[in-house]
């Protein structure tokens, strides 16, 4: 069976998403976010518990990775001035 996946962009970061089902009908979800360019790319990975649902399961995934620093980026505020 080919490996199910999902490659998104989050906050300008590369998520690759792997779904796994389980035996008992649950699904989990192996996360892996880069950001960076170059020599400068980080890379951080979360591994789900299982869940009834596979939707679950991916939102826990992406809710987790976007923790992570350099996800996480603040849109309210901005360093450049707006003059009006």
């Amino acid at each position: 069976m080919p490996e199910d996946t999902k490659d998104i962009q989050m906050a300008g970061c590369q998520v690759h998403l792997t779904y796994h089902a389980l035996a008992d009908g649950r699904w989990t979800v192996l996360g892996i976010v880069r950001c960076g360019v170059a020599e400068q790319v980080e890379e951080q990975s979360v591994a789900t518990g299982p869940f009834t649902t596979r939707e679950a399961a991916e939102k826990d995934a992406v809710d987790r990775l976007g923790k992570f620093p350099g996800n996480n980026i603040d849109r309210s505020t901005s360093r450049v001035k707006n003059w009006s």
